[in-house]
């Protein structure tokens, strides 16, 4: 089956593999998901394609061009503006934020004085990361919402455990911001946007409204319904606001693999290396996270918009990258799979099967762990390990909690500190305990996010 070429001014086109768009079915109906859109980017080459619909109540065909929200690969543009900022010598990677925003407090005072930008962009800053507020649309929200983080506590040691932190970026949106004397989304689109050939993405539902764009979907009680709100505060640009397509999204993987003016290429490349302070797989790099268990190095970066899970990957050295962009509430799982299936097809690549490693006395696991929005307890049930997930409130008024309260998922243990949740299932997922010096587990990481033992 031939499907359209993606002609585009900016790139040579090539065609979607059909066998690719096969499995893109084949993982969407498994996983109830209305619409996918699909982009590739392959030696200078690229093409984008959609299967499905943008909205199951008013249904548009899903294309290339269909825009979504892309939710958290936001971050990776951030994260580049931010080491444009460090290129060009206006600030390093280890001055403190309080450098660049005198007032910055969270709750522990020596963390205020003490934090940097490369522990905001390594996720290892230690707060409390899923902060959610809405201070209003002006141009004054980013600072309001940073002003408002003093009231955040440590989950973890500053500096010396990665989880991922939402209220991190937040803080860079803002040296942003106060370092261009502009807002966010100006600085962004001067510094990136429109030098990269992207000044048609946008921040705001007022700019989707006249062009064909997804919504995202929910399960509720066995039905796909519609997932409210759609919009998300502008405060939470940096860490997720931008919209833009698969189309998009394989020029964006073209500077990001090839280069472009706006970045060199020893600092672009620098941000693909392990940069954080674990050692664990994946790592992270300098807004990127980075996994070489398939034998290569993969650059990757989720998005989990109300509804929308979006997932985009480079292997840098087969120049080749995969935008997988959904409006399906388990759309995680359809972009993991069809990330895993084109890797291991096109390049022989696939990360080796957990493995059962002797453990350590997997009772000294059991106990609750919270977050602010979820609680977690590790449990036995007679002679097997289960885990019970419960939200704690919701993210934002009116928005529901991504997870809905669930009893005895097992748990494999894996080793002396890893477990697979909910083995042999297609959301089985890695999730590990974490030691502070000799006094024994205290934090649970899953979905990357440490919660703290009570």
């Amino acid at each position: 089956m031939k499907l359209p070429k993606y002609n585009s001014p900016l790139l040579p086109s090539c065609v979607i593999d059909p066998e690719l768009l096969d499995q893109a079915h084949f993982e969407m109906q498994r996983d109830r998901i209305p619409g996918i859109a699909l982009g590739i980017y392959h030696n200078g080459c690229a093409a984008t394609t959609g299967v499905g619909v943008t909205n199951m109540l008013h249904p548009q065909p899903v294309g290339g061009d269909t825009l979504f929200q892309i939710a958290s690969i936001t971050k990776t543009f951030t994260a580049t503006a931010v080491l444009q900022l460090v290129e060009q010598g206006r600030l390093r990677l280890d001055d403190p934020i309080r450098t660049h925003l005198p007032q910055f407090t969270v709750a522990d005072p020596e963390v205020s004085a003490a934090v940097t930008i490369r522990d905001c962009l390594t996720h290892s800053c230690g707060w409390e990361g899923d902060f959610y507020e809405d201070p209003g649309w002006g141009d004054d929200a980013l600072a309001t919402m940073v002003a408002r983080m003093g009231k955040l506590p440590q989950v973890t040691p500053l500096g010396r455990i990665w989880s991922y932190n939402n209220a991190a970026f937040y803080v860079l949106g803002r040296i942003l911001e106060v370092l261009h004397g502009r807002p966010y989304e100006d600085v962004l689109k001067e510094a990136l946007l429109t030098p990269l050939g992207l000044d048609d993405t946008c921040f705001f539902a007022h700019d989707v409204l006249h062009r064909n764009f997804a919504v995202g979907h929910a399960e509720r009680r066995g039905q796909t319904v519609i997932a409210r709100p759609w919009a998300m505060p502008r405060c939470g640009n940096p860490i997720g606001g931008l919209i833009a397509s698969a189309e998009h999204l394989v020029r964006y993987a073209r500077f990001q693999l090839d280069g472009a003016a706006v970045l060199g290429d020893a600092m672009r490349l620098a941000a693909f290396e392990p940069a954080g302070p674990s050692r664990d797989t994946p790592e992270i790099g300098l807004g990127w996270w980075v996994d070489a268990a398939p034998g290569e190095r993969i650059v990757f970066h989720a998005g989990g918009a109300n509804g929308q899970p979006c997932l985009f990957a480079m292997v840098p050295s087969r120049r080749f990258a995969i935008a997988v962009l959904t409006n399906g509430v388990n759309g995680w799982i359809t972009a993991e799979r069809l990330l895993a299936w084109a890797i291991k097809t096109y390049f022989g690549l696939a990360a080796p099967d957990p493995q059962n490693q002797p453990c350590a006395n997997v009772d000294a696991w059991l106990g609750t762990y919270d977050t602010r929005l979820e609680r977690r307890v590790l449990r036995r049930e007679g002679e097997r390990l289960m885990l019970d997930q419960t939200p704690l409130k919701e993210w934002l008024d009116g928005l529901s909690p991504p997870t809905l309260p669930q009893s005895g998922i097992e748990v494999q243990p894996l080793g002396p500190d890893k477990m697979l949740i909910a083995p042999g299932r297609r959301e089985q997922l890695v999730g590990t305990v974490l030691c502070d010096g000799n006094e024994g587990y205290r934090w649970l990481r899953v979905h990357r996010r440490a919660s703290l033992r009570k």
